[in-house]
């Protein structure tokens, strides 16, 4: 009786592990002990911890004189909304006439828009080529650059061409001048209308100017046309015949033009713009 009470506790001993070993199964909707599921360790869903970087306010605009080598962070508040003091005799020191060293007072709006301008192409530095100019490098009394009313430059990375059109379609009272083989654009401020006009010299040339110089936008040719290129003349020489063909234009005179330049013709386009210039545009 022992021995079969042996033999059978033998038998049952295999079936009792498997019964024993069952709760380690995962239940399919049955009511045993659930198994514990190991945490996920790593980071948060991006949706609640990605964070907007905030734009810093009043970001400085930086210049580049092409001649000096100078930089300048043009900027009239600072991260606070603090005025920067002092920045216009710095700006004004920064513009100064590159031929002569000289200093002039600069219209406080010029440089209003030049800071409008470097914030719309953010990223994109403006190169200086000319801001005041003596009248020892200029003689025309009514040049815009010898009152501190005008900057030629260019933006890094930008084409001119996108310089030109957005000075002409976002301000207003200034002038516009597009230098397609000198490779800048001007803009000067003024309280008469606004005035736009080419010039196809190249540097160093004589004025060569746009009889139309809306046609020429409008049939593509101020994007490729080259004129052939006359007596070559110093900058300040080129300086001075711009001033005098235009200041001839101003007054419907043409009665005399610097070489490459015709001084009727930049008066006839003055006409035919219906744009009345208040000063020279270089």
């Amino acid at each position: 009786m022992v021995v079969k009470r042996a033999a059978l506790a033998l038998l049952l001993a295999p079936l009792s592990s498997v019964v024993l070993a069952a709760p380690a199964r995962v239940p399919d909707g049955g009511s045993g002990p659930q198994p514990v599921s190991p945490k996920t360790v790593g980071p948060a869903r991006s949706s609640t911890t990605v964070k907007k970087t905030k734009q810093p306010r009043n970001p400085p605009v930086e210049l580049f004189q092409i001649n000096t080598k100078e930089t300048f962070m043009l900027r009239f508040a600072d991260e606070r909304g603090r005025p920067v003091v002092g920045w216009q005799k710095r700006f004004q020191r920064f513009m100064r006439c590159h031929h002569t060293n000289t200093q002039h007072k600069i219209d406080p709006r010029l440089p209003r828009l030049l800071y409008q301008t470097g914030r719309h192409f953010t990223g994109h530095r403006l190169e200086v080529i000319s801001g005041y100019r003596n009248p020892k490098v200029a003689r025309n009394p009514r040049s815009p650059h010898k009152l501190g009313l005008a900057c030629d430059f260019r933006i890094a990375g930008v084409p001119n061409t996108t310089l030109r059109e957005y000075l002409r379609r976002s301000f207003e009272h200034v002038g516009v001048g597009f230098y397609p083989n000198s490779f800048f654009v001007h803009l000067d401020v003024r309280k008469g209308p606004s005035a736009f006009w080419i010039d196809y010299s190249g540097p160093g040339e004589g004025a060569a100017y746009s009889g139309n110089p809306h046609d020429d936008l409008r049939t593509g040719k101020a994007d490729w046309f080259r004129p052939s290129s006359g007596r070559r003349s110093s900058p300040s020489e080129r300086a001075e015949s711009v001033d005098d063909l235009m200041e001839n234009a101003v007054k419907g005179g043409g009665t005399s033009a610097a070489p490459g330049g015709d001084a009727p013709g930049a008066a006839a386009a003055v006409q035919r713009t219906g744009q009345t210039r208040t000063g020279a545009p270089n």
